[in-house]
């Protein structure tokens, strides 16, 4: 199973890049996700990142497509309010984008406009989502029987639930939470990596 870290929006940029820097080689990618940051410093983060030996095929920018264009990068996530993947496909051709998803219709719209993975959740009750329940654990079956590209979970992910996804199939786990308001982010991640690793060994 692949693992992704998203980032949540609750460190300063220079906490942030020691913690990137630390978990990136347990990490399969990494999606860059301030919201609440200007696009410069989203920016600088990223840059320094890439400086620091972040490799860019691991690296997505959440939202911040201005950033990603600048620095060279091919790799954005579009949320759900955001600009239309199939207008950014056309237009940038070269774009890798990963699209969130809360259902089958959406997840075919996905791939159909050039997704290049799809992120389905909140698959778990998470502290982020506060009040709201859960996506279907019964979706990801149908969405993964009938697209090609890799779907991931989101959401209340920890290292006892990947279990749960890699019965459904999906190519793997992004975690937010888990990680980035863990203790020690950096032997979070070695534990998720441990328990993905296990669940790839498994046929």
């Amino acid at each position: 199973m692949k693992l992704m870290a998203v980032t949540d929006d609750r460190h300063d940029i220079p906490d942030l890049l020691r913690i990137l820097l630390d978990i990136h080689p347990y990490v399969d990618h990494v999606q860059i996700r301030e919201k609440n940051k200007p696009a410069g410093a989203v920016y600088q983060l990223c840059r320094e990142l890439v400086k620091e030996g972040l490799p860019e095929e691991k690296l997505w920018i959440n939202d911040r497509v201005d950033a990603a264009l600048l620095l060279g990068l091919k790799q954005v996530h579009v949320p759900g309010h955001g600009l239309p993947l199939k207008e950014l496909k056309r237009q940038y051709p070269e774009l890798r984008i990963g699209a969130p998803v809360h259902s089958f219709e959406e997840a075919m719209e996905a791939e159909a406009a050039g997704a290049a993975y799809v992120l389905y959740g909140h698959c778990f009750p998470t502290a982020s989502k506060q009040g709201k329940a859960p996506q279907p654990l019964s979706n990801p079956v149908r969405i993964r029987q009938s697209i090609q590209v890799p779907m991931y979970g989101i959401g209340g992910i920890t290292a006892e639930r990947l279990a749960v996804l890699k019965a459904l199939e999906l190519d793997g786990a992004a975690v937010m939470s888990g990680i980035f308001s863990a203790k020690q982010p950096l032997e979070a991640v070695k534990e998720l990596r441990e328990e993905c690793s296990r669940l790839e060994a498994i046929q």
